[in-house]
């Protein structure tokens, strides 16, 4: 073959690569992105503090119902608040910014993996993670944590780029798109970064050779000028409160503390990666040996390496410094682990290429356990009817959704045992993406619109629109308010800035303004835990378990309520300690 021809295969092989992944992106994360409401609380709360941005027109301090909110930075919030003009007030516009991000994370992944391998295991890097359920839930889902992840693995992209070539614009590179990781996310992509790169130098003992090679006056300067601006402006607005909130509480304490009863044991995280990354975690063990893990953990193995051979050992210490540190932390979540599987993705499709290119006697056991755990999925779809007492899970809807499910996975099993049986890795590696594709797909339409109107936000929609028709704001004689419905999206919905968040028993009756209507949503159970009796009045509105009441402001129902439970906490029995302290 002559080299031109070579060279016209490579570039149709590229092109089909690409195109493949742009498809396959475009139907994991683009379809049907908003056809199902705004999940609370997180998607819905920075839904709202973009929206108020729009509204108010202030870029600089972000508000939620009515306070400051300085929980995370500013980037993501801009980046929706720029689509309400072109996308409307929905959620598209919502969760566009996180579904292009994880489309750049992919691309970018295959695009670095290329440079350094070959192009199949560049396929198998950014297959692996577009294949993927933290990939598909947040890349679909108005959070932080796509636009931090894509920022911060770009950034790292680059800076191993520029170690190896020695290109400085890689490293002037590295600088911007760290900085955008920072306003996405805050000093977390910084620390973690820093850790990474650090303890990378000082294994390959390079360290004193970067310090001269890093343009640092120009890269400082870069990052300054895309992180410094809001900061200070933000600071110069709201003084140290905001030194207090975004920093102090929001990095700090979150860190050391459990938030929201968010903790965890320290191996969380393992299990989140073992099953948040099946089927491609599988064949890792088979790929590691004795001989190569002694090589692994000497310091003048890769001290005598290429700096372009290093990077299976910058990619594992990526990866295990992110695990460490997430796992350090005192909340966690399911997803605070992300910032590391990119690297994860390429440790695991390098022992994949390694077992498609020489087929190792472990194949076999690998294969076969994921075909086991295909079959035992199969099956648990069919029990979970069964076994979780949920009324949803016994609709038509949703049954047949799981028969589907059982099908799917049915069909995997068998394709997978065909593979173990052929010796053909690549075969398995095409069921798994296909597999998890159709799966996502079938999650997206038909499951989630139809969860939607059933145990999702999607019953809170049509008593926000009511609520919103009936508000008058202009001629400020309504109080809208909440009794223990505390969900974001009912202010994002209803378009409503501030509404008034009733949660102690009698704040509901003390807090009703005499001369305003009380438009109240509220449910059954919270007026019993609030022992609050409106069965005088009817609702105006009922959407399944969510009524909205309109009060008039004549009514004297706030005064004979809290007398009521005045009389009755007096006639009722006190304790003897009570009694005692009384007399006292």
């Amino acid at each position: 073959m002559t080299t031109a021809n070579r060279s016209n295969l490579l570039l149709r092989r590229t092109l089909f690569a690409v195109m493949g992944l742009v498809i396959l992106c475009v139907f994991l994360f683009l379809w049907r992105l908003g056809s199902y409401s705004l999940f609370n609380v997180t998607e819905a709360r920075q839904a709202e503090v973009a929206r108020q941005i729009w509204v108010r027109q202030d870029w600089v301090t972000p508000v939620y119902n009515g306070k400051f909110y300085f929980d995370k930075p500013i980037l993501l919030h801009w980046l929706i608040a720029l689509g309400f003009p072109i996308f409307g007030v929905g959620e598209w516009a919502v969760r566009l910014p996180s579904a292009i991000s994880a489309i750049a994370l992919v691309l970018s992944t295959w695009l670095f993996t290329v440079r350094f391998a070959t192009q199949r295991m560049a396929l198998l890097a950014a297959t692996m993670i577009a294949a993927n359920p933290f990939t598909f839930a947040l890349g679909r889902t108005g959070q932080h944590d796509m636009l931090l992840v894509f920022f911060m693995t770009a950034a790292l992209y680059c800076w191993y780029w520029a170690y190896s070539t020695r290109q400085k614009v890689g490293y002037l590179l590295f600088f911007g798109l760290l900085a955008f990781a920072v306003l996405a996310k805050g000093p977390l992509a910084l620390i973690l970064s820093g850790l990474i790169i650090g303890i990378f130098l000082v294994w390959v003992n390079r360290w004193q050779k970067q310090l001269t090679s890093v343009p640092w006056g120009w890269g400082i300067l870069i990052f300054a000028g895309i992180t410094l601006p809001w900061h200070l402006l933000a600071f110069q607005a709201n003084g140290w409160y905001f030194i207090n909130s975004f920093f102090v509480f929001s990095n700090v304490t979150r860190f050391v503390s459990v938030n929201q009863n968010q903790a965890g044991p320290w191996y969380y995280y393992l299990l989140c990666v073992a099953i948040g990354f099946f089927p491609w975690l599988v064949l890792i063990p088979s790929a590691i040996n004795w001989q190569s893990l002694r090589q692994w953990l000497r310091l003048d193995y890769w001290r005598q390496q290429d700096s372009n051979q290093q990077v299976g050992l910058f990619m594992g210490i990526w990866f295990v410094m992110v695990l460490v540190f997430m796992s350090a932390a005192a909340t966690k979540l399911l997803w605070y682990v992300y910032p590391g599987i990119p690297a994860l993705a390429y440790l695991c499709a390098q022992a994949w290429e390694q077992q498609i290119s020489e087929p190792k006697r472990s194949l076999k056991f690998c294969l076969g356990f994921i075909s086991l755990v295909y079959a035992l999925l199969a099956v648990g779809f069919t029990l979970v009817p069964h076994l979780v007492d949920q009324p949803f899970l016994q609709t038509a809807e949703i049954t047949q959704i799981i028969w589907q499910w059982f099908l799917l996975y049915s069909l995997a099993t068998v394709a997978i045992a065909i593979s173990l049986i052929r010796v053909q890795p690549l075969w398995a590696w095409l069921v798994g993406v296909g597999t998890f594709s159709l799966f996502a797909l079938t999650v997206v339409d038909p499951l989630l619109p139809t969860l939607d109107g059933q145990v999702l936000g999607g019953r809170l929609i049509p008593v926000a629109q009511v609520l919103q028709q009936e508000l008058c704001e202009e001629c400020d004689r309504d109080l809208p308010a909440a009794l223990g419905v505390t969900w974001p999206s009912l202010n994002f919905y209803s378009q409503i800035d501030r509404i008034e968040r009733f949660k102690k028993p009698c704040e509901t009756q003390m807090q009703l303004k005499r001369d305003q209507r009380l438009l109240l949503v509220t449910t059954d159970e919270e007026m019993q835990r609030a022992n609050l009796d409106l069965s005088d009045y009817q609702p105006t509105y009922v959407s399944d378990v969510f009524k909205l009441f309109i009060i008039p402001p004549d009514d004297d129902l706030a005064q004979r309520q809290c007398l009521f439970n005045q009389s009755k906490s007096f006639l009722k029995p006190k304790s003897d300690n009570t009694l005692m302290q009384s007399l006292d």
